[in-house]
C-alpha cells in the first residue's frame, strides 16, 4: 500500500503555487494536466462553431461568444467533477497500479467523504450554468452527467469502457440547442459531427490506456487497451480514419466549401495522424503520449475551428 512517504510534493506547474493543503485537491481534480480539460471543453468549441457555420441565419458574434463560455465552464465543471467521482470509485484499483498508486485518495491525502463532496461541488457548479441555457440542454447535460458517473464502473463489468466516454460528443447537439437550434433540424450532419468527435476520444483514450495496461490486466481492470492488446493500433487507425470521414460529411451535407475542407478536415488529419505516429511509433509505455497528445489536438482544434470560423464570416 502506498504511504504518504512516498509521494514528492509537486515543485513546479500549477500545483506547486497552491497551499500545501489545497495541493491534494488540485490533484483530485487534475488541474496539473490540462489535456483531460481540452478533451472536455474543446467539443463545445467546435459545436459552437460548426453550428454558427452552418445556421440558416447569421447568428451574432457576441451571441456566440457568451454561450462558448458558458459551455466552456460547463466543461470544466463536468471534468472536474468526474476526476473526483473517478478516483472514489477505483481508489482500490488505484492502489494496484504505479502510475496511480501515489493519488491522492490512495494514499490518504483526501478522505473519500472529501473526494465525494468536492464531486457533488463540481457538479452542482455545472448544473447552475444550466440556469443560463435554454431548457432543451438539459436533456444533452443529463446524458453526459449519466455517463460521467457510470464511466468508472464500465471498466469493472465491461472490455469496452471507453465507448462510455463518448457521451463527450454529445457537446454538439447540446451547442446547436444553446444557439436555438435543434439537432433534429439536421440530423444525419449532427450524427456525423458527433461520431468525429467520439471516434477522436476513444482513440486518444485508448493509446494512453496501453500504458496501464499490463498492469490492468493483472489486477482484473477491464478496457479496449487490455482486451485488444495485440491490435491496439489497428483500432486507432480505424477510429481515425472513421472520424475524419464522418467530419468531411457533416461539413459537405451542409455545404460548407473549400475552408472547411482544407483547414478542418485537413487540419484534423495532420494533427491526429502526427499523434498517433508520435505515440504508437514509440510504444505505449512512452512518456511522450500525454505531450504529443496536447500538441497534436491543439493543432488539430485550432485548424478544425479556424475553418469553421472562415466559413461563418464568408457568410457574414
Amino acid at each position: 500500500m502506498p504511504t504518504k512517504g512516498d509521494y514528492q510534493p509537486p515543485k513546479d506547474g500549477i500545483l506547486s503555487k497552491l497551499p500545501e493543503s489545497a495541493v491534494p485537491y488540485g490533484e483530485l481534480l487534475r488541474i496539473h494536466r490540462p489535456l483531460g480539460y481540452y478533451l472536455n471543453i474543446s467539443p463545445y468549441v467546435v459545436g459552437v462553431a460548426y453550428t454558427a457555420a452552418i445556421s440558416p441565419v447569421t447568428l451574432p458574434s457576441t451571441f456566440l461568444l457568451g454561450r462558448l463560455v458558458i459551455l466552456s465552464l460547463w466543461g470544466f465543471c463536468i471534468r472536474s467533477a468526474g476526476c473526483a467521482w473517478n478516483d472514489l470509485i477505483d481508489m482500490d484499483i488505484d492502489r494496484q497500479v504505479s502510475r496511480t498508486k501515489l493519488r491522492p485518495l490512495p494514499r490518504g491525502a483526501v478522505s473519500p467523504s472529501g473526494a465525494a463532496l468536492l464531486a457533488a461541488f463540481m457538479f452542482g457548479c455545472g448544473g447552475s450554468l444550466l440556469l443560463l441555457l435554454p431548457s432543451q440542454c438539459a436533456f444533452e447535460a443529463a446524458i453526459v452527467v449519466f455517463f460521467a458517473l457510470l464511466y468508472p464502473f464500465g471498466k469493472r463489468f465491461s472490455d469496452h469502457p471507453q465507448l462510455i466516454l463518448t457521451n463527450i460528443a454529445w457537446a454538439i447537439p447540446m451547442a446547436m440547442s444553446s444557439l436555438d437550434m435543434s439537432p433534429l433540424d439536421f440530423p444525419i450532419p449532427t450524427l456525423a459531427m458527433s461520431f468525429s468527435i467520439a471516434s477522436v476520444i476513444v482513440m486518444i483514450d485508448i493509446v494512453y490506456a496501453c500504458q496501464d495496461a499490463e498492469e490492468d490486466k493483472k489486477v482484473g481492470a477491464r478496457s479496449m487497451a487490455v482486451r485488444y492488446m495485440e491490435i491496439t493500433d489497428q483500432i486507432a487507425y480505424g477510429l481515425f480514419f472513421s472520424g475524419t470521414l464522418s467530419l468531411l460529411v457533416g461539413g459537405i451535407l451542409r455545404g460548407l466549401g473549400f475552408p472547411f475542407l482544407i483547414f478542418s478536415v485537413g487540419g484534423h488529419f495532420l494533427g491526429f495522424l502526427r499523434f498517433l505516429r508520435a505515440s504508437l511509433g514509440k510504444g505505449a509505455k512512452s512518456a511522450l503520449v500525454e505531450s504529443q497528445a496536447k500538441s497534436s489536438c491543439l493543432l488539430a482544434t485550432m485548424l478544425l475551428v479556424f475553418g469553421l470560423c472562415f466559413e461563418y464570416c464568408v457568410r457574414l
